[in-house]
C-alpha cells in the first residue's frame, strides 16, 4: 500500500474520534505540510497520544471571539484540515516539533465528551464537487495552472518554485493539483480557510491560478523579488 493510501486509511478511521489542535492562524490544506511547535501541556499530551496511536491530527482554525475562551473550549471553524504526523521530535523539556502532512478536508459533526485535557470531535470527510461540465473545465484549468507554476519557476531566483513545478507536472488529478498549489502559495490564514472550505474543484483551481498569476506579474515587474514559496 502506498504512503498516501496508508495516511488516507488512517484518517478515515480516525474521523469518528478526531483529536483537534485549535490554532489562531494556521490552516492545514490537503497536500501541504505544516510545521508546528507544541508547548502547552494539554497539547503535549495530545501529541504523545497521537504518536502512540494513529498519528492523525485535525488542525482547526479558531473562530472570531476565541480570545476570551482560549484556556477552555474556544469556538473553531467547522471545516478543518486533517493530517498525518509524518515527523516528530520530542525535546528534553517535553515540548514537540512536528510536521503534519495534510490529507483531507473534514467538517465537525459534534464535539465529544472526553476525560482528556484536549478536544475530540466526530467529523466527516468533505468530498470534492463538480458537475460533468465543471470537470471538463477543471481539466483545462489544471493544464493552465501547471503552466503558470512552470512559468513562475522560470522567473523566481534560486529555483525557489522548481520543486513545486515538478510536483505539479507529476500530479494529474485537478483537485489534488489545486490543493498542492494552494498549500504552497496561499499565505493569509483567512484566505487559506476560505480555500479549505471550498468543495468545488474548479473554483479552487481558479483561486490559486489568480494568486500564481499575480505573483508572476509582480516578479516579472521586479516588485516581487522577496516573495517566498
Amino acid at each position: 500500500m502506498a504512503v498516501d493510501e496508508i495516511e488516507w486509511s488512517a484518517v478515515e478511521r480516525a474521523l469518528a474520534g478526531l483529536r483537534i489542535f485549535p490554532l489562531p492562524s494556521s490552516v492545514l490544506i490537503p497536500g501541504g505540510h505544516l510545521p508546528l511547535h507544541v508547548f502547552e501541556p494539554r497539547y503535549r499530551k495530545m501529541i504523545a497520544d497521537v504518536l502512540e496511536g494513529d498519528r492523525v491530527l485535525g488542525i482547526a482554525l479558531l473562530a472570531p471571539g476565541w480570545e476570551g475562551a482560549y484556556q477552555g473550549r474556544p469556538p473553531v471553524h467547522s471545516v478543518l484540515g486533517v493530517g498525518y504526523v509524518q515527523a516528530a521530535e520530542l525535546l528534553p523539556d517535553g515540548r514537540y516539533n512536528i510536521i503534519v502532512h495534510g490529507v483531507a478536508r473534514a467538517r465537525i459533526v459534534e464535539e465529544l465528551q472526553s476525560p482528556e485535557p484536549y478536544r475530540i470531535v466526530q467529523a466527516e470527510a468533505i468530498k470534492s464537487e463538480g458537475s460533468p461540465d465543471e470537470r471538463t473545465a477543471a481539466v483545462a484549468a489544471a493544464r493552465s495552472l501547471r503552466q503558470l507554476v512552470v512559468d513562475l519557476a522560470g522567473v523566481l531566483p534560486d529555483n525557489a518554485a522548481s520543486p513545486l513545478a515538478e510536483a505539479c507536472i507529476r500530479e494529474p488529478e485537478p483537485g489534488r493539483l489545486a490543493d498542492l498549489v494552494g498549500a504552497a502559495v496561499l499565505v493569509d490564514h483567512r484566505v487559506r480557510q476560505e480555500f479549505l472550505e471550498e468543495p468545488r474543484i474548479l473554483r479552487r483551481l481558479e483561486l490559486v491560478s489568480e494568486t500564481v498569476a499575480q505573483v508572476f506579474l509582480e516578479v516579472s515587474r521586479g516588485s516581487g523579488g522577496g516573495w517566498m514559496m
